[in-house]
């Protein structure tokens, strides 16, 4: 089943008849996700969205995009933190210009960025001084343009191979379903949680009127590298 097809049927479930007589209901009457006050989430059993009313929120973690309910299903136990492990990742090279042993080796450093500021410099004359461009100015200009138009490189990045390790978090499958209330400060944010029969995923059904994120930040998952010492 395709990605597409299974939103469109998921939203065909969750959606109730706008006719729906609640008169002979005790509690609350059945809401649509169709609502705007209402936010509802597809969830995988790590905790990534599958499908959400916000596109942009497919494929993110859930926490990042709901941290006070994500922080509430992790308190709950309805997730439990795991760590994770990455043996092939590429971390940024940081460049350390002060260590102990540099201030002897500083004589050396001045004279060699002393020659190497010369020979560049020199470089630079024999480029920029064409002696075909003293019969031909066309070949001058292509060579002042071609100097000019290599200075605006990008900078890019090092990167360099590591090691690195993550919390990460895994769904509880004994507990099926779940609502609580979240307080943030003048509002009560309420969701509710339940799982999908025969399946890996929940269904996520938070209030979106009661804004959380004063009180409670997003839960990145955000990979540190390890340092060995050797």
């Amino acid at each position: 089943m395709s990605l597409e097809m299974l939103e469109k049927r998921l939203w065909a479930i969750a959606k109730q008849p706008s006719d729906t007589d609640c008169s002979t209901i005790e509690g609350v009457c059945p809401l649509s996700c169709e609502s705007l006050d209402l936010n509802c989430f597809l969830v995988d059993n790590n905790g990534f969205v599958l499908l959400s009313k916000e596109r942009n929120d497919v494929g993110r973690f859930f926490g990042e995009v709901d941290g006070s309910t994500m922080a509430s299903l992790i308190k709950m136990g309805m997730f439990k933190k795991v760590s994770l492990f990455d043996y092939q990742a590429m971390c940024r090279s940081i460049h350390h210009h002060g260590n102990s042993a540099r201030p002897l080796l500083s004589p050396f450093y001045a004279v060699a960025a002393i020659l190497r500021w010369v020979l560049s410099n020199a470089l630079m004359f024999l480029l920029e001084f064409n002696f075909c461009g003293l019969w031909h100015s066309d070949y001058f200009v292509d060579a002042k343009a071609g100097y000019h138009t290599s200075h605006k490189t990008k900078k890019v990045d090092a990167l360099h191979p590591c090691d690195t390790a993550y919390l990460g978090y895994m769904y509880d499958s004994s507990v099926r379903e779940a609502n609580s209330l979240i307080k943030c400060g003048r509002c009560q944010k309420m969701f509710v949680v339940q799982q999908i029969p025969d399946s890996n995923l929940i269904l996520v059904v938070a209030q979106a009127d009661c804004d959380c994120s004063r009180q409670y930040g997003a839960i990145p998952l955000d990979p540190k590298e390890i340092k060995y010492i050797l």
